[in-house]
């Protein structure tokens, strides 16, 4: 378990004692779900009211903060797609035997796609 990949088939790093996974822990499994399913549920709910409502402004002042209000709503929902989707390639597409897969997900297009220092590549 020394991060090095002495074996082709990675038996020597791919085990019981020392399987990785994309999330390590048990606590950030559910915090990424959780606030992932919060982000999603809330800003969905604060996008569609304020998003509904920028019409109505009667000041100028009103529209901007309504505009801004919507724009960091879904920024915000962008976080949450990001961790449910994270949590989604962690537990459903590779759970435990990520380690096998590692490397299938490092050079794969949805680790490139969700890590935003790599968008560049898709270009």
């Amino acid at each position: 378990c020394d991060g090095i990949f002495d074996c082709f088939d990675l038996s020597d790093e791919c085990n019981e004692s020392c399987g990785k996974q994309i999330l390590n822990t048990l606590v950030m499994k559910f915090t990424c779900w959780f606030i992932g399913i919060l982000a999603i549920i809330f800003n969905s709910i604060t996008v569609t009211m304020v998003a509904s409502s920028i019409k109505e402004c009667k000041t100028e002042g009103l529209f901007y903060t309504r505009v801004l209000v919507c724009l960091i709503g879904i920024g915000d929902l962008l976080i949450g797609v990001y961790l449910i989707s994270l949590s989604i390639f962690d537990s459903a597409i590779y759970g435990k035997d990520y380690c096998r897969k590692q490397i299938d997900w490092l050079t794969g297009n949805a680790c490139v796609v969700l890590e935003g220092d790599k968008l560049n590549r898709l270009v």
